[in-house]
């Protein structure tokens, strides 16, 4: 069974910064409540490298995301496992220049039939993991937009095209 979620997300930070926080993971425990304890098993951002780690929401599980495609700075693409869920997700995050911010979309696919109880099914999993991460995830880059405007030089007039 292979079941897919899109979801988009804007913030008001230009791409090129969205991708410098997207691609540090440590930003991903810090923006959110879904990640905890990730690193990288591999050289950072290569395929077949992986980030290894434990989802915190919206169940405890610890899981792989295998790299597949990685294109600076409009691209990732993994496939996130579990040994203990019985299923796979492949995951497309795009990023697109959008009026002076950056549109920020999410497509995910599910294929496997889970082993352990999820609330919603795999559909359920993801959507739920899309609708808390990413939300957060543009939250934390809309506030370190609101940190350049106030330690911009341009002062006023930035916070007005910002306001």
């Amino acid at each position: 069974m292979c079941e897919q979620y899109i979801q988009s997300a804007t913030t008001l930070l230009p791409r090129d910064r969205v991708w410098q926080l997207l691609t540090d993971i440590d930003n991903w425990v810090t923006c959110s409540d879904v990640y905890a304890s990730l690193r990288w098993s591999g050289f950072p951002w290569q395929p077949g490298s992986c980030v290894l780690g434990q989802l915190k929401y919206p169940i405890t599980l610890h899981f792989r995301h295998v790299l597949e495609e990685f294109r600076p700075p409009r691209l990732i693409r993994y496939i996130a496992h579990s040994t203990e869920a019985g299923f796979a997700i492949s995951r497309t995050i795009r990023l697109e220049e959008h009026n002076g911010g950056t549109l920020i979309t999410t497509a995910a696919y599910a294929v496997g039939i889970p082993v352990i109880d999820l609330p919603g099914g795999t559909m359920g999993f993801q959507k739920m993991l899309s609708e808390r991460f990413f939300p957060d995830f543009a939250n934390f880059c809309d506030a370190q937009a609101q940190k350049l405007v106030r330690h911009s030089p341009a002062g006023l007039a930035t916070s007005k095209l910002l306001a």
